[in-house]
């Protein structure tokens, strides 16, 4: 679950014809409307659709400003597929000896 706060600033005259073009973003709810300010709240199940989201906000006509104000990621399940797709139980080797492991880094024949 992803939840971001985002405070948008529009011209006055302009915040009815922008609430109805928010009001048509995947997972987007205003929360607050007040004069020229409106509190957006983007709640999506992946960073993705979160991302997506905001850039959507950000690419409207009548939007003035527009700022983050609050963020909260659960990437656990974005970690766990990482590690499951970059690391194999079966590539790594207990016995593997440290004399046999060779290093390419920075450091490398300095010493």
């Amino acid at each position: 679950m992803n939840l971001s706060s985002v405070l948008i600033l529009s011209k006055k005259e302009q915040v009815d014809c922008l609430k109805k073009k928010i009001e048509k973003i995947p997972f987007c709810n205003i929360e607050l409307i007040q004069d020229e300010k409106i509190i957006v709240i983007i709640e999506s199940d992946n960073l993705d659709d979160e991302l997506q989201a905001y850039k959507n906000l950000e690419q409207l006509d009548e939007v003035i400003n527009i700022n983050m104000v609050f963020s909260y990621q659960d990437l656990d399940k974005e970690r766990e597929k990482i590690l499951k797709d970059n690391f194999k139980v079966d590539t790594f080797n207990e016995n593997m000896k440290k004399d046999k492991i060779e290093y390419y880094g920075n450091i490398y024949k300095k010493f």
